[in-house]
């Protein structure tokens, strides 16, 4: 593993599990050449989670992510402010997925074949 992915960012580490959760939704609109704009993360997150989420809850996320350098909006857009990744907000994903692949899970034994 490079340095470059040993550590994510600190920002990282200030972010809530709903705010990762936001930029992983970002990176996959992205992927999927979709717009990253509230709406659609809304949706994207609700049909993850087991309960509704609520849109002021996803503005004030998104609003924080700005805030720390982690996504930046286009405010020239006419209707739909879509998102994008910053510098660190693509470093922070990509340490904590090499970090994640790191971990080698086909060799932990699962909770319930430990406790027999």
């Amino acid at each position: 593993m490079t340095d470059e992915y040993s550590r994510p960012p600190t920002q990282w580490y200030d972010c809530s599990g709903f705010q990762r959760d936001l930029l992983l939704g970002v990176a996959t609109h992205h992927r999927l050449e979709e717009s990253p704009y509230g709406v659609a993360l809304q949706e994207w997150l609700d049909a993850r989670y087991p309960h509704d989420v609520v849109r002021s809850r996803v503005y004030h996320n998104l609003g924080e992510l700005v805030d720390a350098d982690l996504l930046t909006r286009d405010p020239n857009s006419a209707y739909r402010t879509p998102y994008r990744l910053t510098d660190a907000g693509r470093q922070c994903l990509a340490a904590h997925g090499h970090f994640v692949d790191a971990l080698d899970l086909s060799v932990l034994e699962p909770a319930a074949a430990r406790d027999q």
